[in-house]
Order: C-alpha cells, then sequence, then structure tokens
C-alpha cells in the first residue's frame, strides 16, 4: 500500500499543474481589469500604466505564470491586489473556517443519510421507505442558501436558539452547518439504501437467516460492510462539493472563509488571491480522495492495490 500511496501523492503535481494553468488563463481572459477595480473608473493612463508595471501585469501571460508557479513552489502566493496583504496569511486566517463547516456538513450528512438509508432499504416499498426518500429528494432538491435563510428565519428570529452571523462561539456554527449538510443527507441517503438493497438481496444474506441469525446481526455486520464502498464514494465527493460550495453559506452567515475570500477575489479580479484558494481547495479534495481509497482497503481486504 506504501507504493500505492507515494504513486497516488506523485499523481497530485500534474493535476495541481493542469489547473493552476486552466484557473491562471481563466482568470486573465475573464472581462475585467484589476488595476481599474483598484485605482477607479477616473483613474489617469499613466497611474493605470504605473500600478499595472509594479504588479507584474505588464509581463506577457506565459512570462507571469511561471513566476507565479516559481512563488508557489515555495509557499509564496504572492500579495493580495485588493489588500496588499500577504495571500498566504489571509488563507492560514480563513481556512479553518471553511473546513470546519465542510467537515461538520460531511458528518451531519454522513450520520443522518445512513441511518435514514438503513431505514428505507429494510423497509423496501413501505411507507418509511417511501416517506424517507420523498423526503430526501426534497432534501437533494433545496438550494443550500434557501435552506440556510429558512434556517435562520425559524431557529435564529423566531425560535432564538442559535446565532445567525459570525462564528465567535460553537454554537454559531449549528445553523451553517445544518445549513450545508442537509442537501449532502438526500444524497448519501440515496447512495445507502441502493448499495444496501443490493446486498440485502444477495445469496449470503438469504443463507445467513436460514441460519437463523439475527437481523440486526445481518443488517449491521454483513449487509452494511459491504454496502460501503459507494458509499465511502459520495462521502468523499460531497466533502469536496462541502468544501468548494461553501461560499454561499459563509455570505449568508457573515462567515470569513476561504469561500467569501474566493468570491471577493473573482469580483476584484484579484489574482493571486483566487489561484492561490482554488489550488488549496484542489489539493484538499485530491487528498480527501486518496483518504477515501485507502478506507476502502480498510472496509473489504480483498481489494488490491496494483
Amino acid at each position: 500500500m506504501a507504493k500505492y500511496i507515494i504513486r497516488r501523492l506523485l499523481h497530485i503535481i500534474p493535476v495541481l499543474f493542469i489547473v493552476s494553468i486552466v484557473v491562471f488563463m481563466m482568470l486573465h481572459f475573464i472581462p475585467g481589469d484589476p488595476v481599474v477595480n483598484i485605482l477607479g473608473l477616473g483613474a489617469s493612463k499613466a497611474a493605470v500604466e504605473a500600478t499595472r508595471t509594479q504588479l507584474g501585469l505588464d509581463k506577457p501571460l506565459y512570462v507571469q505564470y511561471f513566476i507565479f508557479l516559481k512563488n508557489a513552489l515555495r509557499g509564496d502566493f504572492g500579495i493580495s491586489i485588493r489588500t496588499k496583504t500577504p495571500v498566504i496569511d489571509s488563507i492560514i486566517e480563513r481556512y479553518p473556517y471553511t473546513l470546519m463547516l465542510a467537515l461538520g456538513g460531511t458528518l451531519l450528512a454522513t450520520l443522518v443519510g445512513m441511518v435514514i438509508g438503513i431505514v428505507s432499504a429494510v423497509n423496501q416499498n413501505k411507507f418509511w421507505d417511501n416517506l424517507l426518500m420523498v423526503l430526501s429528494l426534497i432534501s437533494v432538491s433545496t438550494p443550500s442558501f434557501f435552506l440556510a435563510l429558512v434556517i435562520i428565519l425559524v431557529f435564529s428570529l423566531y425560535l432564538g436558539w442559535f446565532p445567525s452571523m459570525g462564528v465567535y462561539t460553537p454554537k454559531h456554527y449549528v445553523l451553517p452547518i445544518l445549513a450545508l449538510g442537509t442537501q449532502s443527507v438526500g444524497l448519501i441517503a440515496r447512495m445507502t439504501r441502493s448499495a444496501m438493497l443490493d446486498v440485502l438481496h444477495q445469496d449470503y444474506i438469504r443463507t445467513s437467516r436460514s441460519k437463523g441469525v439475527s437481523e440486526h446481526v445481518i443488517i449491521y455486520s454483513h449487509a452494511l460492510k459491504n454496502a460501503l464502498i459507494p458509499v465511502l464514494t459520495i462521502i468523499g465527493l460531497r466533502f469536496g462539493g462541502l468544501l468548494a460550495g461553501s461560499a454561499l453559506i459563509e455570505s449568508v452567515f457573515s462567515i470569513p472563509g476561504i469561500g467569501r475570500l474566493m468570491i471577493d477575489g473573482v469580483l476584484m479580479r484579484d489574482y493571486p488571491v483566487v489561484q492561490a484558494t482554488v489550488l488549496l481547495i484542489s489539493t484538499t479534495f485530491v487528498v480527501i480522495n486518496l483518504i477515501v481509497d485507502i478506507l476502502y482497503k480498510m472496509v473489504d481486504p480483498r481489494i488490491k492495490y496494483q
């Protein structure tokens, strides 16, 4: 397995290289001028050119890219065009908030979604199965930002149970995590149900029942363990999706996370900020996929890494 992990880690390098090229080119082809955003529309042409030269934006694109790449390999992502502060400092300050939201949302979605999926599979085509699948469909179909507004209205304004802005105490994380993770509950529930049904119809499950093995042991020791592979896959993908998609939740709840930093960077054409945040999210996503692959082996020892 060690060779497999090393090989997968080496694969991260070309992936991030391609991501950096795509993001760099997209940013520079998007209409808008960061210098004009900084100085304003009334700035003189001389001031614009002087600022462009100061920021290194007067150089050819390929030169700008290789300068960025060389500095990024040393952990230097440049200075924010908007705030004039090192980008790495903003990332270190903000990334923990986004990571906490993504982890909390994934944990919530995994626990609730798997329970719903198991109950639905065990009660296939019965009342509870139909009800839970309808609720999971509603969960998947509800936009997270709309759900966030409803949650704030109910649990913060009407009931007053939780604060609705900032992340000053653990209670401040409850509503954002609930809003972020609810949509993934439906996805994980439906995947768990599908995987469980495939396993519950296998011959060895029927054999276990004929031998008098308790239903609890069959479901949780035999069926669930063998149904975890596709569920782990969707959990890993959802974590990456929550990490990248937390920007709207951070905006609604006024959380100073990496998502808001990236959105502000896109609006202001702050190239160093956007490039650094996208690379960070991409790296986290690839590492999570590697962890999921390693968990496959723990769940099913029959899996061989080639």
